[in-house]
């Protein structure tokens, strides 16, 4: 069974407590009688300490005149009264971690004369009870100061992970949204586009049957009705996979962007030479987006691997196949060619997979890397 926790506030009320018993001791066993006034005196040391870390320089004031006042009423112990010392450094201690500037030195200030006073009264020599009472204000704030500066820094320590593990909460947040976003675009533009086509090629073939062609009308509007049917599961689908800003209405992804994305990275920093051969539009939705997927991952590889290196993009397109070709000189970048290896070409190869293509990576000859993807086009 776990124990309950204490709580600052119980702590320091129980803190006080023990205090306020071993000061109300140490008077009754010393050579001076215990009274209602010096006990109500040494209560004026300990009681306040239960708010010594809400109020730090005035429970140092409080505790500080109680200790004149005892020691004027003759409330010292055998020799140096340990409970009230302990006490006075607690409440310095307070002070020290937390109090700066200005306020901490007019503490420490009063806090040296009143401690001095206090041993005149008790009838020390004024070199002994100065020296007592410079020793006992510097270790309590020094204690309390070097202490205060651990719990700063280990708040700011606690503070600083907290937002870390926020951003990496958001990041990874991030990252899933846009994955979903990539999803569901994907998903728009490619299956729903080919399932619409569908349905409009079936209801064009319906629409030049003969009247008695019952049965083939009959599976030509079950195709229709299926293809609708499909859109409108997967358009709720999508629904469920992208927020609201999804960027649906976006224009597609298409190699006949390409151009448009050689610019942006040489914007960007890349000095990308990019060359397209052939029609492209003879290139099926689900093609077409590979293919630019695969040539956006090789740029941006190439930015990423080797800042500032000479690219040459080549995409061309012919009645067999697509190929996509990237290669980077590698000069200007010191990273070395297998760094190029990571998820973006394990993506690639995925996408080349998918229609039955090749894909071909590694460095070249003289240096650099090469991405090279075809994709043939009847098996698509």
């Amino acid at each position: 069974m776990r124990s309950p926790r204490v709580t600052p506030s119980a702590r320091e009320l129980l803190l006080a407590v023990g205090l306020s018993v071993g000061v109300e001791l140490e008077i009754a066993f010393s050579r001076h009688q215990l009274t209602p006034a010096r006990g109500a005196a040494a209560l004026l040391i300990t009681v306040p300490l239960v708010l010594r870390l809400r109020y730090p320089v005035a429970v140092l004031a409080v505790v500080v005149a109680g200790v004149i006042v005892t020691a004027a009423l003759g409330g010292d112990g055998p020799s140096v009264p340990v409970f009230p010392l302990i006490a006075v450094l607690l409440a310095l201690y307070a002070v020290g971690s937390r109090t700066r500037g200005i306020r901490l030195g007019l503490a420490a200030i009063a806090t040296f004369a009143g401690l001095f006073a206090a041993g005149l009264l008790a009838g020390a020599d004024a070199g002994g009870g100065a020296a007592v009472a410079l020793l006992v204000t510097t270790g309590g704030l020094v204690i309390g100061g070097a202490l205060g500066v651990l719990r700063f820094e280990s708040e700011l320590f606690d503070q600083r992970a907290s937002e870390l593990e926020r951003e990496r909460e958001q990041l990874a947040r991030e990252a899933v949204a846009q994955e979903r976003r990539r999803i569901a675009r994907e998903l728009h533009d490619v299956i729903g586009h080919s399932i619409s086509v569908m349905g409009v090629q079936a209801g064009a073939v319906r629409s030049v049957l003969h009247a008695d062609q019952v049965r083939e009308r009959d599976a030509l509007l079950a195709v229709e009705r299926t293809g609708r049917q499909a859109v409108g599961e997967m358009r709720r689908l999508i629904g469920l996979l992208r927020p609201d800003d999804d960027g649906v209405g976006d224009p597609t992804p298409s190699l006949r962007r390409a151009v448009q994305l050689a610019a942006e990275l040489r914007d960007a920093g890349l000095p990308v030479r990019l060359s397209v051969e052939g029609d492209l539009s003879r290139l099926s939705a689900g093609v077409d987006l590979a293919g630019y997927r695969i040539l956006q991952e090789a740029l941006t590889n190439a930015m990423k691997h080797a800042p500032g290196a000479n690219v040459k993009a080549h995409v061309s397109c012919d009645a067999h196949d697509l190929e996509v070709e990237v290669i980077d000189d590698g000069i200007a970048g010191r990273q070395p060619a297998s760094d190029h290896v990571g998820h973006g070409l394990l993506g690639m190869r995925e996408r080349v997979s998918l229609y039955g293509g090749t894909l071909d990576t590694g460095p070249g000859p003289n240096g650099g890397f090469t991405v090279r993807a075809r994709i043939p086009l009847e098996a698509s």
